[in-house]
């Protein structure tokens, strides 16, 4: 979509009138004082944060809503298994994009095994990424509704706490009541300062309540103020470390509101591969000549939302189609090898992980619970299939199972990369 609406600054270097910086003054009160602007009553230095309704945040307002349509039709037709195991794989690809994204080396095998502990799985907690535990329990509570937006500054700092729990030395922590005592400056690739976080850390805990309240605004369309607040966590910058993986956790929050969980669950990830257009909006709100005009910064987030919808509507659509195939083999397969209506309850719950989640295997007691029998029942059941060659276990404790080659390619997947 060609962008005719121009920043300030961008408006300001085009004029090579003697007047210029005059008529940019006139344009940004122009702007800010339009009846269609959402004013946010917020200073951030160099102007109030604002955002007009030009035509273009219009029409991809209306392109992010009627795609997120499509999301949640797909979302809503995954039978329960497919769905508990795709967004398993979203929380891990999420954690592992946004934690590369301020250098914290992590796996999609480690954050597995922290979801695993956070669950409350055996011998999950006491694995080695177990510092990952806390930051899964956040994004499994999107899953869950239980996740509430922080209403304290005391929230914001719990919060922070479960997204950075081991993984930051001691000079690293927050050294004031809630938040960072002293400054701090954030450089960019040239090692220039890009921006000076707020201080002290009184203005600190103003700001983040204006935030907060923005949030919860009714003058503001939700997704709006989700965005314009994300611009301001980073912006207050509250801790020396780890405001970047914190931020993007309450934008996945915020944005769970008004549109769907795979949505909100992909932010980061489309982020990660779009680092210079991410880090420039933030650098194009701060310019002095753009008087805090956050337009572009929305502009550019919902840029990024639009992206990751395609990404989730390409994907699901292939998977659906696979699984649609698949399920076709069902009663051949049970014809076949003379197997149970329950061994093929299992296999299809294996079938599914198999296609939507990020590792095959499915653990004996989630098979136990899905058809409903104790574990030493299904057991009896996975022999069957074992017998029958159609999976294999694949860990022993606790003991798990997936597809074998064969099964794979009984159910058409060996052309596929699952």
């Amino acid at each position: 979509m060609a962008m005719v609406y121009k920043t300030l600054e961008k408006l300001f270097h085009a004029d090579a009138s003697s007047d210029r910086m005059e008529a940019n003054l006139i344009e940004a009160r122009r702007r800010l004082e339009d009846l269609s602007t959402f004013r946010t009553g917020i200073d951030i230095g160099t102007g109030e944060l604002f955002l007009a309704s030009p035509r273009e945040l219009s029409l991809l307002l209306d392109a992010t809503l009627r795609m997120e349509r499509k999301v949640s039709q797909l979302w809503r037709d995954l039978p329960g298994i497919a769905c508990g195991a795709y967004i398993r794989n979203l929380i891990m690809d999420e954690v592992v994009s946004t934690n590369e994204m301020e250098n914290v080396r992590s796996t999609r095998r480690q954050i597995k095994e922290a979801l695993d502990g956070a669950e409350g799985e055996e011998d999950g907690a006491q694995k080695p990424t177990k510092q990952f535990v806390e930051f899964a329990k956040l994004y499994l509570n999107l899953i869950e509704e239980d996740a509430l937006p922080p209403r304290t500054l005391q929230d914001i700092r719990d919060i922070y706490d479960d997204v950075v729990a081991g993984t930051l030395g001691e000079d690293d922590l927050p050294d004031g009541q809630l938040f960072r005592a002293s400054g701090v400056d954030i450089t960019g690739a040239s090692q220039r300062v890009a921006h000076r976080g707020v201080e002290p850390e009184e203005k600190i805990a103003v700001m983040l309540q204006e935030m907060m309240s923005l949030v919860g605004s009714e003058d503001i369309p939700e997704l709006y103020s989700a965005l314009l607040s994300h611009f301001l966590f980073e912006y207050i910058h509250p801790f020396y470390d780890g405001n970047g993986r914190t931020g993007r956790y309450l934008l996945a929050l915020y944005v769970g509101k008004p549109l769907s969980l795979p949505t909100a669950l992909s932010l980061s990830r489309v982020i990660a591969q779009n680092k210079g257009a991410y880090y420039k909006a933030f650098s194009v709100t701060e310019d002095p000549l753009n008087h805090g005009e956050g337009t572009f910064f929305v502009l550019q987030m919902m840029q990024l939302i639009r992206d990751a919808q395609d990404d989730i509507v390409s994907d699901l659509n292939g998977k659906r189609a696979a699984l649609d195939e698949a399920c076709e083999k069902l009663d051949a397969i049970e014809a076949k090898y003379a197997l149970s209506e329950q061994a093929i309850q299992i296999l299809f719950q294996v079938l599914q992980v198999a296609l939507f989640g990020a590792y095959n295997e499915v653990p004996l007691r989630q098979m136990a619970t899905h058809i409903g029998f104790t574990a030493q029942t299904a057991r009896k059941y996975t022999r069957e299939l074992e017998n029958a060659g159609l999976i294999v276990p694949v860990a022993l404790k606790p003991l798990a199972f997936e597809l074998t080659d064969k099964g794979k390619r009984e159910f058409g997947l060996d052309l596929l990369s699952v």
